[in-house]
């Protein structure tokens, strides 16, 4: 029996570690060299870190514009004015957050539980870059990795291969000239998914930091490297009977119109107060929003949506409202700067009830809160549960009965959701990472930074246990 025993031991084993990946040449020396300038950057102190992430921010930033220029001619997505400020955000405003916090070694002591939490790096981090935000992404990819003492290896989307280039010889001849080895921040150039996929896999990666379509966080969840992910946004909106409507109309029109919506967490769709509806209509229209009005919203629908899926046509995405107007024959006396359309079918099967990376938004019409935070609820299950949600409200009660309602990370009040989620108009930590919890199928709730990027060790220091009583 006990052969046997020791056997199937041998035979669960052996089905429980799956074969050595094979080698990759390309993967290879990626990974040596950046453990070897991982290595070389661990002990700097807190200033000379600063003093890179500086320098590395602010080449990004002096090229804000050029960068932008690049990314839209290339990817064909967004405006070049939004890229421009969202680069700049990525770069100088994450490195004036970062500056002066400590990444490396002691950063807490509990004087009353006697524990203090110490840093270390993870290593080696890859991370993966969109093409919606291919700059922004890569730049501040790599300054929180740098905070934390790791090194970082990209793997940019083929679709923004030129820019990614561009952005990444700019970052590299920054860590030469600030005396930092190159092997810290490295890219993958012209590469097959098959390399992405060794790189992912490689045993000596510390983390992934997934950012992009669901396919590619799934991926990065089923490499068996450890990773953080995000999910897909699909943000509702409550807007209150009791709302400032001039407000709330300007704070979505400028937020759903950034960057010709290509914001994940920016306001999908609208849910209103029936007592509110029409002032509401009257304040986006004001801010150069067009309410399709139902033959427009049926032509709209004949041409943006792509029949096989029932979904928002690729082709459109990031495209600007002025555009998407045109396609379907819809005129204003202003320049469109979104559009919105009426629904009331709360359903997987409609297309205006999910993700829509461009300026449209839904319209739903409620009858009271209550009615609202339930459709609210309804539309994150059908599409990006666990991302963000926004309210507009002068009640706070209300605010936090549907922050506690709702499945999402992020609930903004009384702010447009994508300036929000950038620290522009709250307080929020800026990031180009936004987690979604469990309830997105992630592992982290965060606005990821730095912090997400450690290993902390806790030391914890004897204390006599309190005598027992009789």
């Amino acid at each position: 029996m006990a052969n046997q025993a020791v056997a199937e031991l041998d035979e669960i084993s052996t089905l429980s570690e799956p074969p050595a990946p094979p080698t990759h040449p390309v993967v290879e020396a990626l990974v040596n060299q950046a453990l070897a300038a991982q290595r070389q950057i661990e002990h700097w102190s807190e200033a000379r870190i600063d003093a890179l992430l500086r320098a590395l921010a602010t080449v990004v930033a002096d090229h804000a514009h050029a960068l932008a220029v690049a990314t839209v001619a290339e990817t064909g997505m967004g405006n070049v004015r939004d890229k421009t400020l969202k680069n700049t955000v990525a770069s100088t405003g994450i490195y004036e957050r970062l500056a002066g916090q400590t990444g490396y070694g002691e950063i807490s002591f509990d004087k009353e539980r006697l524990v203090a939490e110490i840093a270390s790096p993870m290593g080696v981090i890859v991370g993966l870059v969109p093409a919606t935000h291919p700059v922004a992404t890569f730049i501040f990819k790599a300054l929180i990795a740098i905070k934390g003492r790791n090194a970082i290896i990209l793997s940019p989307s083929r679709r923004a291969h030129h820019v990614s280039q561009q952005a990444g010889m700019m970052i590299r001849e920054a860590l030469q000239s600030a005396g930092a080895p190159a092997g810290l921040v490295q890219w993958l150039g012209d590469h097959s998914r098959e390399t992405t996929a060794a790189l992912m896999s490689h045993p000596r990666i510390g983390l992934l930091l997934a950012t992009g379509g669901q396919a590619m966080v799934q991926a990065a969840y089923r490499s068996g490297t450890p990773a953080i992910g995000v999910g897909p946004g699909n943000a509702p909106a409550l807007i209150g009977a009791d709302a400032d409507l001039a407000h709330a109309a300007r704070s979505v029109v400028e937020s759903k119109s950034f960057d010709n919506g290509l914001i994940c967490g920016a306001e999908n769709h609208l849910v209103v107060e029936a007592s509110a509806r029409s002032q509401l209509i009257a304040e986006l229209m004001k801010q150069g929003a067009a309410v399709l009005t139902g033959s427009e919203s049926a032509r709209f629908q004949d041409e943006a949506v792509d029949p096989q899926t029932r979904r928002f046509a690729s082709r459109l995405v990031g495209q600007d409202a002025a555009t998407l107007a045109r396609l379907a024959h819809i005129e204003r006396p202003y320049t469109i700067q979104m559009l919105v359309i009426p629904s009331d079918a709360v359903s997987a099967e409609n297309y205006l009830a999910v993700e829509k990376l461009a300026p449209v938004a839904s319209l739903f019409t409620v009858a009271d809160a209550d009615e609202g935070i339930d459709v609210c609820r309804r539309l994150l299950d059908i599409d990006g549960t666990g991302h963000t949600a926004i309210i507009h409200t002068r009640d706070v009660s209300l605010s936090r009965r549907f922050a506690v309602a709702l499945p999402a990370s992020r609930v903004l009040v009384n702010s447009p959701a994508t300036q929000g989620l950038m620290g522009i108009t709250t307080g929020l930590v800026p990031s180009l990472t936004l987690g979604c919890g469990t309830w997105g199928g992630n592992s982290t709730t965060n606005n990821v930074t730095y912090k997400d990027l450690l290993n902390i060790k806790r030391v914890a220091y004897f204390t006599p246990a309190p005598p027992v009583s009789a």
